[in-house]
């Protein structure tokens, strides 16, 4: 066993990590993991996947996989050229860069077609303007007004008296005031705190979201109240896991690299009071 092996070992033990419980958290198969330990780099595909693994075992037992592979780089062995060929990505070829002028010319394109539709309005508003200022307007005189308005004495006499009407009165209507029942208010109460997983409850909420907001990258792994797995997965920093459990009655969250990431429960904080590196949160839905 060399000295690094050593080290991964003495801090998987002291986690209470077996073999499996780490390839459960890492999804590296055991046979890996033991031969890291052991020294045994020949039987893994290559030396590029052999420091990934080693730093990979390195987080998900609070080590710093960086340091390691630096401290201890005689040890391990270097990628060949093979390997660092296939992890650089290809230059893009001069069609893909010509696609992208023509495509900054169809992104112009809807404002040219708006400017020109706005000169063409502007072009016939004028020509209507001036063909309405040529036509002759009919004037009257205010003598011709005054004798068309002007009542006759027999207009007079058959002018009757408008009857009075009687003011109406206004109707009454009785306003009912209705009753707005309360919206129930969401109560993500503690409970305790039993190793690593912190127990809570959760009341007054109709849906239940779960978000996890990863600002550095961990495993992620939800069951629910029959240990039923619903997601197992890595989410790397900067991305964001969202996961609806309005239909479960009880979750639980594991996340492999707890610290510094987020995790909420319908835009409400979930905090994980251990202080580990891999720690549970056990939500109980109260509907």
């Amino acid at each position: 066993m060399t000295e690094l092996g050593a080290r991964l070992k003495e801090a998987r033990t002291a986690k209470g990590y077996s073999i499996e419980d780490l390839q459960e958290i890492t999804k590296i198969q055991k046979r890996y993991l033991a031969g890291i330990e052991e020294g045994n780099y020949a039987s893994m595909p290559g030396a590029f996947y052999v420091r990934a693994f080693i730093k990979q075992y390195a987080e998900a037992v609070g080590l710093n996989g960086d340091e390691l592979l630096e401290t201890y780089k005689s040890e391990i062995p270097s990628p060949s050229n093979e390997d660092v060929t296939k992890s650089i990505p290809t230059t893009p070829s001069r069609r893909a860069l010509g696609g992208r002028s023509s495509s900054k010319i169809m992104e112009i394109f809807p404002m040219i077609m708006v400017v020109v539709f706005v000169i063409a309005i502007i072009i016939m508003s004028w020509f209507l303007f001036q063909n309405r200022a040529d036509e002759p307007e009919d004037t009257v005189t205010s003598d011709e007004l005054t004798q068309e308005n002007k009542p006759t004495f027999e207009d007079n006499e058959n002018i009757q008296p408008a009857d009075k009407e009687e003011p109406k009165e206004e109707e009454t209507v009785e306003e009912v005031e209705e009753e707005v029942e309360p919206e129930p208010t969401q109560q993500l109460s503690f409970v305790d705190l039993q190793g690593v997983t912190s127990n809570y409850n959760l009341t007054g909420a109709e849906t239940y979201l779960v978000k996890l907001v990863a600002v550095n990258t961990t495993w992620l792994n939800i069951r629910d109240e029959n240990d039923k797995i619903i997601a197992d997965q890595s989410v790397k920093a900067g991305e964001t896991y969202e996961f609806d459990a309005s239909a479960l009655s009880k979750i639980r969250i594991r996340l492999g690299h707890a610290p510094g990431n987020i995790v909420t429960i319908n835009d409400e904080v979930v905090e994980f009071k251990s202080a580990e590196i891999t720690q549970n949160a056990v939500i109980q839905f109260n509907k």
